[in-house]
């Protein structure tokens, strides 16, 4: 009795920490949101669901029924292409939706550590099929100028957010190499990867 007690006491307490986990991802995320459609707020349309801010420092997509474009309105005008290029098939790729659906099966396991890893590795896997959407689309020969958009719309990130989709804060330099190392893969391997699948 004492033994199922304990067990019983032990469970409430855990219970408790992973619901504060929980609480404190939620407040985390909606203050992250807040802060960012409050920088936003002046933004100028430059075309369809593009808008230009001054408040921003790399491009994103935010919204999930009718997600936005916002550029920073001092981009360089021979990214921009790449840069809505990018965005446009993340909305394609319905990204806006599969990364706060990730986030929030993260706040659910906040305490899984395999969770942290698996999300973090989602973000970065979104970002390397964006890009490697856009090579495709525009060719090879942007590789160069593509990675250099990059590099002009890179800024660190310093926290796991559940969104925005932003062009330039998710593993930067790998993604660089990898866009400079790209090749279209042959049809064997589609084929092996599917029948390995």
């Amino acid at each position: 009795t004492s033994s199922e007690s304990v067990l019983k006491s032990n469970f409430g307490i855990l219970a408790c920490v992973w619901l504060i986990g929980v609480v404190a991802m939620i407040i985390y995320s909606i203050i992250s949101y807040y802060r960012i459609t409050k920088k936003v707020k002046e933004s100028a349309v430059l075309k369809g669901n593009i808008w230009l801010c001054d408040y921003i420092q790399t491009p994103f997509i935010i919204g999930f029924i009718k997600p936005r474009i916002y550029i920073p309105s001092n981009i360089n005008e021979t990214d921009i292409d790449y840069v809505i290029a990018h965005e446009q098939a993340h909305i394609k790729r319905k990204d806006h939706w599969w990364k706060p659906l990730g986030f929030l099966l993260l706040t659910i396991h906040w305490f899984n550590p395999i969770l942290w890893m698996a999300y973090i590795m989602m973000c970065k896997d979104i970002e390397s099929a964006c890009d490697e959407k856009v090579i495709k689309d525009k060719g090879l020969e942007i590789k160069k100028a593509y990675s250099n958009a990059l590099i002009n719309c890179s800024m660190p990130r310093k926290m796991v957010s559940a969104c925005p989709l932003a062009f330039g804060e998710t593993a930067v330099k790998s993604r660089i190499k990898s866009v400079l190392n790209y090749k279209k893969p042959a049809l064997w391997i589609i084929i092996l990867s599917f029948v390995i699948c």
